[in-house]
């Protein structure tokens, strides 16, 4: 990147050189460009020639790196825009071609590296207009007769030796052509048909487990936490093969470079509404059902970005598992909690390590009961509740509900409707 921006700086400065009344169509705020200015004061053709050599090697990388994820025109634009810096050498005429054409290229690369005033890298080119508008959000771009293909990046076992079953963390690179909120799913198709009639398998949702950026922040890739599914078959005393789930086995065994047919993206009952940026939100999930809420803790604590910024209220995550080796993206949480003390809070019920305050097993209704008081009173002042897991949670936590404004003399019924009238209620279970 250095060389990229060293050598467009002196080819714009041999530019002016050969046509005085030029004036540079962009103003490039790069230390290196004085170092380049002088050197082509003093041999300005030879430079220039050297220049276009480097920018002839870098163009490829930059231009689909940089006019890709940050926004700015298709790489195939951005490439032809390069090819016209190595065809153009010349005359003046033809150097004022290739100052517009090397000022593209920067304008990709800054856009690419743009860094904010304190420093650190910018996710902003991803954003609505304003951010928290929520009328543009994709749905369903791909469907089932026109899916999208994406390769895996890396899979990788997330859980511990002493968890309950194994849980996948599988970057999927989609290039940038399949943008996503957070709080949506992705739909995934596997490979091969069905054995009772031959027929193709039916979409599979899973919940994206990484923001809009995804995890290496570039706006290329996205992220599905997926737990293996099996059956223990008490005759055989063994998991029978044949009663295995077929997506999620499929997922968890891909390799790097193995293609995934998906769908969507789907849903929006998810979303953040942020444009109150003191809206607090309560996250409760179990298992795999933390993958949206990775997503929210992400965009709100570990990226630069305009709701991170704005965000003044505090994000409350719930999570329910059987014991420690089967938490999932602890070490991230943690590092919230530490570094956002006032606006992020952790609670883990860990059914097989900790009891409920009647003496039996701690499950996630048990754990979010302790908080009732508080978390009745955020509801009332405008919180936002989440519930992400298998569909078996929801009793348990209703009946839990129910019992607390019996207490509190309100009818649930009511208190229920009331809060998704304000959308403030958001589940999504399976």
């Amino acid at each position: 990147m250095a060389k990229l921006f060293l050598a467009a700086a002196a080819l714009l400065a041999t530019a002016n050189a050969f046509s005085p009344g030029a004036v540079p169509p962009a103003s490039v705020s790069i230390h290196a460009s004085s170092m380049a200015l002088g050197m082509a004061a003093e041999e300005s053709g030879s430079k220039r020639k050297r220049a276009l050599k480097t920018l002839a090697k870098t163009a490829g990388v930059i231009t689909t790196a940089a006019f890709a994820t940050a926004g700015f025109p298709p790489a195939a634009l951005a490439a032809k825009k390069a090819k016209q810096v190595v065809e153009v050498v010349e005359t003046v005429d033809n150097t004022k071609k290739f100052v517009a054409a090397g000022a593209a290229l920067i304008a990709g690369g800054a856009a690419f590296t743009k860094l904010s005033g304190d420093g650190g890298l910018t996710e902003n080119f991803l954003e609505a207009s304003p951010y928290w508008d929520q009328s543009t959000v994709p749905v369903n771009v791909y469907k089932n007769k026109a899916p999208f293909t994406g390769k895996v990046v890396s899979t990788k076992r997330i859980v511990g030796p002493q968890a309950t079953g194994e849980t996948c963390h599988i970057i999927i690179d989609h290039r940038g052509k399949f943008p996503y909120w957070e709080g949506q799913s992705w739909g995934v198709i596997p490979p091969g048909t069905r054995e009772k009639d031959g027929k193709p398998h039916s979409v599979r949702l899973y919940s994206i487990a990484s923001s809009r950026y995804g995890d290496d922040k570039t706006g290329n890739t996205g992220s599905l936490c997926v737990r293996r599914a099996t059956y223990w078959c008490p005759e055989l005393k063994a998991e029978d093969p044949a009663k295995k789930g077929v997506c999620s086995n499929f997922l968890c065994d891909t390799k790097p470079g193995d293609e995934v047919v998906m769908t969507g993206p789907a849903g929006k009952v998810m979303l953040m509404p942020e444009e109150d940026p003191k809206t607090d939100y309560i996250m409760v999930a179990t298992g795999t059902g933390i993958a949206p809420f990775r997503g929210f803790v992400r965009r709100l604590f570990f990226e630069n970005t305009p709701a991170a910024k704005a965000y003044k209220g505090q994000a409350w995550l719930f999570l329910g598992v059987a014991n420690t080796d089967a938490l999932l993206y602890d070490d991230e949480f943690q590092e919230a909690k530490k570094n956002f003390p006032d606006n992020f809070r952790l609670d883990y019920a860990l059914s097989r390590e900790q009891n409920n305050k009647k003496g039996g097993k701690m499950y996630i209704q048990d754990k979010v009961e302790e908080y009732a008081d508080e978390i009745f009173d955020k509801l009332s002042n405008g919180a936002h509740i989440y519930f992400c897991g298998l569909k078996g949670m929801m009793p348990g936590i209703q009946d839990m509900l129910a019992d607390v404004c019996k207490a509190k003399g309100l009818d649930y019924e009511e208190f229920i409707k009331g809060l998704k009238e304000k959308k403030q209620w958001h589940v999504e279970v399976y």
